[in-house]
């Protein structure tokens, strides 16, 4: 029961930046039909950011959430700038366009983050309050992995009312499902399609702020998470929210079991997972495939 408890924490807590970065590459997807590999430059920017605003030292619990926070609405003003500037004018063209374009965007960040942060790997200490343990069922777990799996209750929760009961959420929806019905009725696709970048790129700036105090940072982050990310997307099915938690969570528990009891397998979970995804599920858990052009 100790080791089924600990792998489950521990799976948890590494599902959660899974989620966080996959959910906004799957909307975008799901709404824009747009496979951003930018997104993994956003990420990596949430981590950098994180780290320039609070010093790299410690701080308390509550400075942490507000720079985490910060960092993320940073990297999300970004989005609302990169999708006006360099997306649309694409989305006249082929889908490949949008494509190189956002692998040409990840190159851009992932070569000016030594510009602005030096080439130095970086960290970021856990604040002191969540450096211990908490007796979870009579087991020690890690306060900051218990904070993890938290936060990606909470974000799970308000993404679900944000998609199922707001406005725009019911637009991005309906955008998804059927996008030229939906322009046909009046929904503007213009703006909700900045609104869902822009809420992409906060998720992935926070997914990096909270995985930051527990890697070292360096332009790396940029196509090293995006990797595992798509490998979630592709999971859970493409354009489903629904499909990228339930995978994130599979991802995480299954990549922790190998790291625990075949440690030489380590680095290679993710395609081993993939893998056996594609033999039995090719198209993914939920297997929603709505993306259409712009």
């Amino acid at each position: 029961m100790h080791a089924v408890i600990t792998i489950l924490v521990g799976g948890l807590s590494e599902a959660v930046p899974l989620f966080l970065i996959a959910s906004g590459l799957t909307l975008i997807y799901g709404v824009m039909g747009i496979l951003n590999f930018a997104h993994g430059g956003m990420f990596m920017f949430g981590a950098f950011l994180l780290v320039w605003i609070l010093g790299g030292g410690p701080v308390s619990a509550g400075w942490f959430v507000l720079g985490s926070l910060l960092a993320a609405l940073i990297v999300g003003a970004m989005g609302l700038v990169v999708e006006p500037v360099l997306y649309r004018p694409l989305y006249r063209f082929e889908p490949q366009v949008s494509l190189l374009g956002s692998y040409g965007l990840l190159l851009f960040l992932v070569g000016l983050a030594p510009v602005l942060w030096g080439d130095q790997f970086l960290s970021q200490d856990i604040p002191p309050t969540l450096a211990g343990h908490s007796a979870v069922f009579g087991i020690s777990m890690s306060n900051y992995n218990l904070m993890e799996i938290a936060v990606g209750i909470v974000i799970a929760a308000l993404l679900a009312l944000l998609l199922k009961k707001t406005t725009i959420g019911l637009r991005a929806t309906a955008l998804a499902e059927d996008r030229e019905m939906a322009r046909a009725l009046g929904v503007r696709a213009t703006r909700v399609n900045l609104m869902v970048f822009g809420l992409g790129s906060f998720l992935a700036g926070l997914a990096g702020a909270l995985i930051a105090p527990t890697i070292s940072i360096s332009q790396s982050l940029g196509v090293e998470f995006v990797i595992e990310a798509f490998t979630v997307v592709l999971m859970g099915g493409l354009g489903s929210v629904e499909g990228a938690l339930l995978a994130s969570i599979i991802v995480g528990i299954v990549d922790t079991t190998i790291v625990t009891y075949v440690p030489a397998l380590t680095g290679y979970s993710f395609y081993i997972i993939l893998g056996v995804f594609v033999a039995v599920r090719p198209q993914g858990l939920f297997g929603r495939l709505t993306a259409s052009e712009t």
